[in-house]
């Protein structure tokens, strides 16, 4: 069973790993920082940083905020699986379990993603996520902004 935790200092170094792991995502999110200095950039926004792991081990690392200054609504920041536990669904999962905790206060989940992302971008979709808009930001840099319905279906 997937549960998840609070991210904790001790778990810079499994965020560290996870970036080595995923070079695109490194260097689209890091940059040139380390994980301690990339934590520390999103402390203002007061989002939810969560380890994810099945039978105690740590499988995933997700950041979703409940509330986004740019809408007020939440967003879907990131979500960074082990590459050893790819391709079991874990991090449809997570989605889903980000989305049902969101559901009772919110009508829709949002995430942004870099234009030129194409794998980002199909996940995404797949995972109930619409194409919404492209934005840029001020350094003109284009992103798919998505928008993922909460409500559950109607049976």
């Amino acid at each position: 069973m997937l549960r998840n935790r609070p991210f904790e200092q001790d778990d810079l170094c499994l965020l560290e790993k996870l970036a080595k792991a995923h070079p695109e995502w490194k260097e689209e999110e890091f940059g040139e920082k380390d994980a301690e200095s990339y934590i520390i950039s999103y402390s203002m926004y007061n989002g939810s940083w969560l380890v994810w792991e099945t039978a105690g081990h740590p499988v995933a690392v997700s950041y979703h905020l409940e509330w986004a200054p740019s809408n007020g609504k939440p967003w879907l920041g990131t979500v960074l699986v082990d590459p050893a536990e790819e391709n079991k669904g874990y991090a449809r999962m997570i989605i889903e379990q980000i989305s049902k905790s969101l559901r009772d206060k919110h009508k829709a989940m949002f995430a942004g993603v870099p234009i030129d992302r194409s794998e980002w971008i199909l996940f995404l979709s797949q995972c109930g996520f619409e194409q919404l808009k492209t934005e840029k930001d001020e350094r003109g840099k284009s992103f798919m902004i998505f928008v993922k319905p909460l409500a559950e279906a109607a049976v």
